[in-house]
């Protein structure tokens, strides 16, 4: 490194030092001014007298405001039995019984099936009502149960008695990802599509309240007037009764209050429906506009619009041209693109901060900027807003793995996953392994031609900012449908327990060899202070011996032998230097939510120097926390089990709120997600890394839809895909003869072979041709032509197939 750049570099790392990171862990979970408060409850007012009617000389009196009806008012003092109308149903699987001036639904006598209590059937023909009830957990028979208040239940005559009903429930590890849920329970099942982290774990000598507000087809879930769901119901449950429940665990309730709910709620906040390119490619590259007077955003395919905006909130173009008003921009209802803000000081995030707080919400806005301290206070002060950090005016950036990790770094200290590359950096070894590592990899680009906007493409970027978004979109409207631009990364969950035992250095080494980008492995901390591989928090379903892992040391956890191969269980360090130097990445599960264990993985890094292939992922709100205090340059990604709403708004709202939250990608079980869904999240630079796809047919699907990385027991499903392609730069043609390029494919295990291309696209400007259903292309004219070779794979039987493509060929085409 020259001297010039070793000092630039030093004053940027002492930039990123100065960042730090965020504690958040020991406080309340950031509040976005975005939020709605919890309102106060709608006190019924005193009864007013009859006003005399006046005379014609006397004004007409107002008319009173309507008066909130309270339903249920009970604390239960003086009461040794439910109160009159209230009743436990028959298929409780625990007891219920009032003492000491308190509610208690003891649930202990199974962990999976509830124990409730149902308020006084009246209740069931109410739309509209506020519930407030006063409650704790004790007792639970794991941290994982939950309490919960039961809404719009149905009758007890049903084939299932009160089923379905929606619930928010509570769990006693509040802080993990699914610590609060808005569920419904319908035909015996669970459908889970909102979960959120509450800012503490449940502590049973504190009382928390439980608040949910139902109102027409919405309702808004609190828990101690945090607002933790925001949501829309089925308009087919319009009314239905109250309860509460609980499972494995003793839910003590010390009041309830039922209110009738006299206002409405406002309309969920959603996401912008974004225009899009059109093009069939699987989750091709957003597109980013910036703006000026000139600027026709309709129809160019840009689903992003970027503006540079002042303290006074004025949107401008990037050479200083006056656009418009932030409040006017948001004042169309009907724009269809995502506005990106470049800031530039403190002032406009403090402006930013208070638009937010005269009710606009900029949840769906991106902020730009290449200041990471001022991205992360803009984080810090509207937690909603994304944040993106642009490189791409940073000349000493190069390749390097230092370079690579000083990205990673910045990026993540700045709570964003989009970072804007510089020229040097936007090639297809950087993209990915910047994609390994989670972040969002966006090119800046002033193309003008199909062949240059091509050279961007096929570096597989996730986005890019155009001076000529039209261009982009004329080549991705080129493309065939299952088109993959990026590879996606095949993770192997726990090794390969599909062939070898879970969580072993020789099932790791399996997953490798098959292929796999990536292990996924959990890790435990001894009690000497060792970090080791196991998936439960006992060893006693894989190996031969029993007891909690993390009452073992060292010593005794590696005298134990896995089953059914009787292989040692091995440490984290034993990973790291098995795989240093490899193109693998590690996806580290938090498993264990013990706090000393993010500090020793730190230690642990230090000591491997593999950060570059690191990353940490967890279903644990608290674990992911300390992640961004303790390793702020480790990427993280946010586990859940959430459910599709049935809206890929909603889904993204929700989406959002959780990766939002930790600065996180979003890792959900593959379940619960969509393509649609997946698709309109690559606008938001939200990346998805589902687990864990099992079925080859599932397999098969995931892949060809482009999804960021597939968690899969069984890597070698991928062994033998084309993921590469390369043709020579040049080649030539002759009119009327059907042309195909030859081209060198790679496999995902790194084979090598020859074929010819069996797709062809010939970019705008060509001579004229036919294309036949071979992907053999004919020349009618003499000129010169720029073509992507690619090649199309069909997976499985046949049902699933992708195809990728090189980089764009100059053909000449001449006569015989």
């Amino acid at each position: 490194m020259n001297q010039s750049k070793t000092v630039a570099a030093a004053l940027l790392a002492i930039s990123l030092a100065a960042c730090g990171g965020d504690n958040n862990h020991a406080s309340p979970a950031p509040t976005d001014p975005t939020t709605p408060t919890l309102p106060t409850p709608e006190t019924p007012a005193p009864e007013t007298p009859t006003p005399e009617t006046p005379t014609p000389e006397e004004p007409t009196p107002e008319t009173p405001a309507p008066v909130a009806e309270v339903y249920i008012d009970e604390s239960f003092d003086g009461l040794t039995a439910l109160p009159a109308g209230w009743s436990a149903p028959a298929g409780n699987r625990g007891t219920v019984s009032v003492r000491d001036g308190s509610l208690i639904i003891d649930g202990r006598a199974h962990s999976s099936e509830m124990t409730a209590v149902v308020l006084p059937a009246s209740l069931q023909a109410l739309s509209n009502y506020r519930i407030d009830a006063q409650f704790t957990i004790e007792s639970p028979n794991n941290a994982t149960r939950w309490a919960s208040v039961m809404y719009r239940t149905s009758g007890a005559d049903n084939a299932r008695p009160y089923d379905p009903y929606y619930q928010f429930a509570v769990r006693v590890t509040a802080t993990a990802s699914n610590g609060t849920e808005f569920a419904q329970r319908k035909n015996g099942q669970w459908l889970v599509t909102g979960t959120k982290a509450f800012s503490e774990n449940i502590d049973p000598a504190k009382t928390y309240t439980a608040t949910v507000i139902v109102h027409g087809n919405r309702v808004r879930q609190y828990l101690d007037n945090m607002l933790t769901h925001d949501m829309t119901l089925d308009e087919a449950m319009a009314k239905g009764g109250v309860g509460l429940q609980t499972t494995g665990a003793i839910m003590r309730v010390d009041s309830i209050k039922v209110t009738q709910q006299l206002t409405a709620l406002p309309d969920v906040s959603k996401v912008i429906a974004v225009q899009d390119t059109g093009t069939p490619a699987s989750m091709a590259p957003t597109l980013v506009q910036p703006m000026s007077a000139q600027t026709q955003l309709a129809g160019s395919g840009a689903s992003n619009a970027l503006f540079v905006i002042d303290s006074s909130l004025n949107l401008r173009s990037e050479s200083g041209e006056s656009l418009a008003s932030l409040a006017h921009y948001f004042a169309q209802a009907d724009r269809n693109t995502i506005p990106v803000l470049r800031i530039a000081d403190s002032a406009t995030v403090t402006a930013l901060a208070q638009f937010a707080r005269s009710n606009n919400d900029l949840g769906d806005v991106t902020l730009l900027s290449d200041n990471v301290e001022l991205l992360a206070s803009a984080r810090r002060a509207i937690p909603a807003v994304r944040t993106a950090v642009d490189f791409s005016g940073v000349s000493i950036l190069g390749n390097t793995t230092q370079d690579i990790l000083q990205v990673v770094s910045a990026t993540n200290r700045a709570k964003a996953k989009i970072a804007v590359l510089p020229a040097a950096m936007t090639n297809r070894t950087t993209v990915a392994h910047l994609q390994r590592l989670l972040l969002t990899p966006w090119a800046k680009s002033t193309a003008t031609t199909p062949a240059a906007a091509a050279e961007v493409l096929t570096t597989g970027v996730n986005g890019v900012i155009a001076a000529n978004a039209g261009v982009y979109s004329a080549v991705l409207k080129q493309l065939p449908a299952n088109t993959l631009l990026r590879k996606p990364l095949v993770t192997g969950h726990r090794g390969m327990p599909g062939t070898t035992d879970e969580n072993t250095l020789e099932g790791a080494r399996a997953a490798v060899a098959a292929g796999a980008d990536a292990v996924e492995n959990d890790i435990y901390m001894t009690t000497d202070r060792h970090l080791v591989i196991m998936h439960d928090d006992t060893v006693t379903r894989t190996t031969n011996g029993t007891g909690r892992i993390e009452d073992m040391t060292l010593a005794q956890v590696k005298q134990l032998k896995t089953k059914p191969s009787g292989l040692s269980v091995p440490t984290l360090q034993e990973f790291f230097a098995e795989f240093k130097g490899r193109n693998v990445s590690h996806f580290i599960e938090l498993k264990s939510t013990t706090a000393g264990i993010v500090p020793l993985l730190k230690e642990e890094l230090e000591k491997a120097g593999v950060r570059d292939q690191v990353v940490a992922i967890s279903f644990s709100g608290d674990q992911l926390n300390r992640m961004a205090e303790t390793l702020p340059e480790i990427s993280t990604g946010f586990l859940n089990s959430s459910a599709d709403a049935g809206d890929v708004a909603v889904n993204l709202r929700n989406i959002l709120n959780g990766t939002q939250l930790y600065s996180s990608t979003y890792n959900p079980s593959f379940a619960g997600l969509t393509q649609a869904t997946m698709e309109a999240g690559k606008h938001r630079g939200t990346t998805f890394w589902p687990w864990t796809i099992n079925t080859e047919n599932d397999f098969y699907r995931f892949y060809s839809y482009g999804t960021h990385g597939i968690t899969t027991d069984h890597a070698y499903w991928a062994k033998d895909f084309p993921v590469a392609i390369s043709t020579a730069a040049t080649a030539s043609a002759t009119i009327g003869s059907p042309f195909a390029a030859a081209v060198d494919l790679t496999t995902q295990v790194g084979t090598l072979s020859s074929a010819f291309s069996n797709q062809m696209v010939v970019l705008d400007g060509s001579p004229a041709h036919t294309v036949g259903s071979d992907g053999r292309v004919t020349f009618t004219a003499a000129g010169t032509a720029t073509v992507l070779p690619g090649y199309t794979h069909k997976m499985g039987t046949g049902t699933y197939s992708y195809t990728i493509f090189a980089k764009p060929m100059t053909v000449q085409v001449g006569a015989q």
